[in-house]
Formats: C-alpha cells, sequence, structure tokens
C-alpha cells in the first residue's frame, strides 16, 4: 500500500463518518480513504448524520508515516489511533483489499456533483431555468488546504489533548457553563474529558490592568493593543511575533472549522470573539496590513462555507438572525475606508501603495455578502431621517445603533472635570 491512506477498522456500517470538508454513510466494506494529500487531516464520526454528537481525531500523514490505522471504539463510539507498530495495524496494512477503501480525489468530485446538481435544481425552483454550473462548488470542496493554512501541530497541542481529539461538547472553562442542551454535571464532565485550551479573550477589558484615562478608553474603542497582548501570549520566548500572529490566525480557522463539522458551541464563541478583537482594531491596520489581508481572505472562505452547516450559522438573509455579524463586519469595513483613506497618508505620498491589498479583500467580502445573501451596503442605508405622517405630522426615525455609530444621545463624549 504505497498511497497516502487512512485506514478505519471496524466502523459499523451506517455510520456518518467525515474527513476535511467531506462526510458520507459508511458502506459495510467501507475500510478506509486513500490518495490522501500530505498534511493535517480531521477526521470524525457520528451514529446519527444530525442528531448524535460528534467525535473527532486530527492526523498528520507525511511523508514518514504515509498510513495512519484508526479503530472504531464501541464504548466511546469514536476512532482510536493505533500504533502502527502493534499487530492490529500491521495485519491491517497488508491485508485490507484496494476495493474497501474511497478515493479522496473520487469523494471530491463525487460530493462537487452533488452540491451542482442540488444547486441547478434550486435555481430553476426560483428561477425556471436552469443555468450551467460554474465549478464553483468544485473549487469549495477543494477548499480545505486553505482553510487550515495557519493551522500548524504546535498549534493543535496548544489546544488540544496531546491525542488531538475533539467532540461536539469539547468546552473552555469560559463557556463550560453554558453548552446548549447539557446540564451542569454533563457540561463539567465534558470539560475534564475533553477541554479545550483556547485563547482566554475578555471582551470587557481589552486594556492593562494599570490603564487609567484616555488610555483605558482608547483601548476599549480601538483593539489594536489587546490584540498585540493575545499574540505575544502565543508567541514563544525569543521567537518573533510572525509566529504568535500565526497561533492567532490558525485558532480562527481551527474553531470555524470545528464548527463547520462537529457544531462545537464553544468553538462557535470563541469564533466570534476573535473576530470581534480583530475587527475591532484600527492603529494596528496600518502597522499589521499583511495581518489583516490573511484575515479577511480567511474569513471570505469561511463566509462561504456558512450554509455547509445544517440550518447555516447564522440567519445570513435575515437581518434579525445576522444582525451580530453585519454590525461588526459593517464597523471593521468602515474603520478600513476611514484609516486608508487618512489625509496624513496621503500627504506622506504613501495613499497609493498602502492598504491597497487589504481594500480589495474587504471589496471582495462585502460583494460575497451582497450577492450571496442580499445583503445591503451600509453606505447606501439612511441610517436617520425625517418621515411625513399622512396627516402632516413630520417626525425623525433613527435605525437601531445610529446613536451608537455617531456618539450622540447617550453615547455622546461627556466632559468631566478632574
Amino acid at each position: 500500500m504505497e498511497s497516502p491512506t487512512i485506514l478505519i477498522l471496524s466502523l459499523p456500517p451506517k455510520t456518518f463518518i467525515g474527513v476535511d470538508l467531506l462526510s458520507f454513510t459508511a458502506s459495510p466494506n467501507f475500510h478506509g480513504i486513500t490518495n490522501i494529500t500530505p498534511g493535517l487531516h480531521f477526521i470524525y464520526t457520528g451514529t446519527d448524520a444530525s442528531l448524535s454528537i460528534r467525535h473527532g481525531r486530527w492526523v498528520n500523514i507525511t511523508s514518514q508515516s504515509h498510513i495512519q490505522v484508526l479503530q472504531w471504539s464501541p464504548a466511546t463510539e469514536s476512532l482510536d489511533l493505533l500504533d502502527p507498530t502493534c499487530a492490529t495495524a500491521r495485519s491491517a496494512v497488508n491485508t485490507i483489499s484496494p476495493q474497501g477503501l474511497v478515493d479522496y480525489p473520487a469523494l471530491q468530485d463525487a460530493t462537487s456533483d452533488l452540491a451542482s446538481r442540488e444547486a441547478c435544481a434550486s435555481q430553476t425552483d426560483t428561477s425556471g431555468t436552469k443555468d450551467q454550473g460554474d465549478g464553483s462548488e468544485r473549487g469549495e470542496s477543494t477548499d480545505y488546504p486553505s482553510m487550515i493554512s495557519h493551522v500548524s501541530p504546535a498549534l493543535l497541542t496548544r489546544i488540544l489533548t496531546p491525542a488531538w481529539v475533539v467532540s461536539s461538547i469539547s468546552s473552555a472553562p469560559s463557556d463550560a457553563e453554558i453548552i446548549p442542551g447539557l446540564s451542569h454535571l454533563e457540561a463539567s464532565n465534558a470539560l475534564h474529558q475533553s477541554p479545550l485550551d483556547l485563547l482566554p479573550i475578555d471582551l470587557k477589558q481589552t486594556w492593562a490592568d494599570e490603564d487609567i484615562g484616555r488610555t483605558r478608553t482608547d483601548r476599549a474603542r480601538d483593539r489594536s493593543w489587546y490584540l498585540g497582548h493575545l499574540i505575544e501570549s502565543v508567541t514563544p520566548t525569543e521567537a518573533d511575533r510572525a509566529v504568535g500572529a500565526r497561533q492567532v490566525l490558525g485558532e480562527l480557522q481551527f474553531c470555524f472549522l470545528m464548527v463547520l463539522t462537529l457544531a462545537n458551541y464553544s468553538c462557535l464563541e470563541q469564533w466570534k470573539r476573535l473576530l470581534d478583537v480583530i475587527f475591532s482594531c484600527q492603529s494596528s491596520i496600518r502597522e499589521a496590513e499583511a495581518f489583516f489581508v490573511e484575515t479577511v481572505k480567511g474569513f471570505q472562505q469561511q463566509v462561504a462555507h456558512i450554509d455547509d452547516v445544517e440550518g447555516g450559522l447564522f440567519e445570513m438573509r435575515d437581518e434579525g438572525g445576522s444582525a451580530w455579524l453585519r454590525k461588526t463586519w459593517g464597523r471593521f469595513r468602515a474603520t478600513v475606508d476611514e484609516v486608508l483613506n487618512d489625509p496624513d497618508e496621503k500627504s506622506q505620498g504613501s495613499a497609493q501603495e498602502k492598504g491597497v491589498a487589504l481594500k480589495k479583500e474587504v471589496e471582495k467580502v462585502q460583494t460575497l455578502f451582497e450577492q450571496k445573501y442580499g445583503w445591503a451596503s451600509e453606505k447606501d442605508i439612511l441610517r436617520r431621517g425625517m418621515l411625513e405622517l399622512e396627516d402632516g405630522e413630520r417626525i425623525e426615525v433613527s435605525m437601531s445603533g445610529a446613536d451608537e455609530d455617531e456618539e450622540t444621545g447617550e453615547y455622546a463624549p461627556v466632559v468631566v472635570d478632574t
């Protein structure tokens, strides 16, 4: 067996199984996946496609260990990684027939064909005409390598147990008390059995303990310092800050994939917290543009896969269901425009060079929101105006959140004598 392969032993028929962005129901003769690409892969299972708790495991396919052997454990309903030198693993490598292995590229093609047919059927139902697919579904089925481009073995070892296992109810300590559907005892057991060592993020204090006055206010509004603090906290001693930045980006990617595959609540909350921090930065946009370009590129791919989750992560076409994401993204987009169009930057003669890549990526995401989900551009929305009633009376109306954005009303600045 020369091709990179993941062998799966004793898996019960009709078990729901997923590898990376692909998923299917196992047949009685299914024994694994072959021709899989080298690198990190995520394998997960569930006794039911939608109702059961899912259990997953990361594996690393390298030139030295191009065959990984997993075995189903009935007690835990999960896959155990076998030592390649044990008798069971060696026997499986020597005896399993290629007929029981699924070809990884073929699985991608089959998933793409199914997505294309469903998309065409949806277009037929809504418009009465059937358009030819443009190949975008194939692209989305092969997005996995770029969606984990910053996920590394070091990151997995930091977040997970050394075995690299995770489940739907794995949780960080800050989220263990509020996992939907679990009692206090169940949540406590989940925390001890499969904890997640995610970055501790406190959005209520994004300043240093010793900060006072104006500094505290600035760091509460512009979270650039707090982002730098998070990066430093995961940067090894005497290592470049770029290592820590990759850890933050990797955790953002890790969390989204765990939501996509396992519907993990704690990872969803961490994904939102990380985006809240990154998309609330202002001064660091100029100082670390490359970091934000990478973030927005990854965010665009994640947005394209939001509907992959059964029911979707958010009701993207509903203003109420997607209010948090609309507000967070709209604020960041406005900040990018403000910072990168700063007249002071133009006076330095660098405006044409600075921010071009970031602006381009931001507009790509905005176009995706508008075309796929029907979002209106914030620039085209009138947030405050006069409305004339039938009896001729005129009243002033404003959208929810207008006072906060314009710093008026209860959000107006207050002068305090000290």
